[in-house]
């Protein structure tokens, strides 16, 4: 691999972890803060960084960034990384499915004076209430 490409990878990881982590989470690293840097630019996170800060020597960096969230292009990012070089990204868990619709059993239920009431995950099938109709 070339240095562009170690640099994606750094950041892809990176966004991996976060993908992970309950979020708001907080990150000091110098380095991964640069990564963020990159990673909120491309829209791929949701962060907040701290003023920098100028040291005596005149290095100037940011203390700390707060990662709120990664947004559905970074999901999708991490996805294509994932299919295109799946020896970097084995201990990724594979993204929660999304919900699903309500079974047909549940809409034969609505279909026959029961209302569906639908949770992440599950479906409930509730008695209408006869006093709204």
């Amino acid at each position: 691999m070339n240095e562009r490409e170690l640099r994606v990878l750094a950041s892809m990881k990176l966004l991996s972890y976060f993908r992970q982590q309950q979020l708001p989470a907080e990150c000091t690293s110098r380095e991964d803060i640069e990564r963020l840097l990159g990673l909120h630019a491309a829209n791929l996170v949701r962060a907040s960084f701290d003023a920098p800060v100028r040291e005596r020597s005149g290095d100037v960096y940011i203390p700390r960034a707060v990662v709120s969230e990664v947004t559905a292009e970074g999901h999708s990012a991490l996805a294509r990384a994932r299919r295109q070089q799946p020896e970097h990204f084995d201990d990724m868990p594979a993204r929660q499915p999304r919900a699903r619709r309500a079974s047909k059993t549940a809409n034969e239920g609505a279909e026959k004076g029961m209302e569906t009431v639908r949770a992440p995950g599950e479906v409930l099938v509730l008695p209408r209430d006869s006093s709204n109709s």
